[in-house]
């Protein structure tokens, strides 16, 4: 990649790295200014396990003041971060990373993270896939970690084993929700065996607008997945496509069963008058 598609790093890039960048992997920016002599920065956003909310975790430790002192440039090296909740001062973060820098840019690999990110899940989505839950955790671990090729792979055989259940699921929300005759029909299409290029097509027919945010069909960005050979992919493209994937499921899962969850409240209260 070369340095004119790349930005200049700024604190704004470290925050973001040392946030959201798994152990190991690389992220590539345009070399600094040569007034920048380290990766300093003042200030991250985490969740505190004291205070149990996202919280600004700061560096206290002194810095000396470096008047009168010369700027060097930085240099390839090791970087240590220390951080602590801005509010309890109990919780701590603390980050190590390399920097390799060329005539025009710098590297970045997170190599030691304290304490240890934890992988999240989405309960809704567990509970749906309660039978398929060794997949989902591969998928889950691999993303994490930013294995595109593996992640992807694991995405698409969870869809793939999960497809009939979302129908179900998107039946059962469409049949309480007085949808047209259309919408239930083009959902009986896609359990018929017929070509993928066709069953892509009908997933746009088989989803009412209230599961279409801004017009985009998460159903048949599924089946749009399941189309799709894994060894034909870079591992960036599956990387893109296996979080993709990921979100589709999860605002799909988790709309159907708070739409549920909420009729069936409904129903209690109102029963009951």
């Amino acid at each position: 990649m070369t340095s004119t598609l790349l930005n200049a790093m700024t604190d704004a890039d470290i925050k973001e790295f040392l946030e959201t960048a798994p152990l190991y992997s690389w992220r590539v920016f345009k070399k600094p200014p040569v007034n920048r002599n380290s990766l300093w920065i003042k200030e991250i956003d985490a969740y505190c396990d004291v205070c149990e909310q996202i919280r600004p975790f700061q560096d206290f430790r002194s810095r000396g003041s470096g008047a009168g002192m010369a700027i060097k440039a930085l240099e390839s090296g090791t970087s240590y971060f220390q951080f602590s909740c801005v509010s309890c001062q109990k919780s701590h973060r603390e980050y190590l990373v390399e920097q390799v820098l060329d005539e025009e840019n710098i590297r970045l690999q997170k190599y030691g993270e304290l304490p240890r990110s934890k992988l999240v899940r989405n309960r809704s989505l567990q509970r749906f896939l309660k039978d398929d839950l060794d997949s989902y955790e591969k998928a889950i671990v691999c993303l994490s970690h930013e294995y595109g090729v593996a992640a992807f792979a694991y995405f698409r055989r969870v869809v793939e084993s999960n497809i009939s259940r979302l129908l179900d699921l998107i039946q059962e929300d469409v049949q309480s929700s007085g949808i047209d005759q259309a919408t239930l029909e083009a959902i009986g299409e896609l359990r018929k065996e017929s070509p993928m290029s066709e069953k892509i097509k009908v997933a746009n027919l088989a989803l009412p607008n209230h599961l279409k945010p801004d017009g985009l069909n998460p159903l048949g960005r599924l089946y749009q997945v399941l189309s799709e050979g894994v060894h034909s992919l870079s591992e960036a493209e599956c990387l893109v496509k296996a979080k993709a994937t990921s979100e589709c499921l999860t605002f799909l899962v988790s709309e159907l069963a708070t739409r549920q969850e909420h009729r069936n409240r409904f129903k209690s209260i109102v029963g009951k008058l």
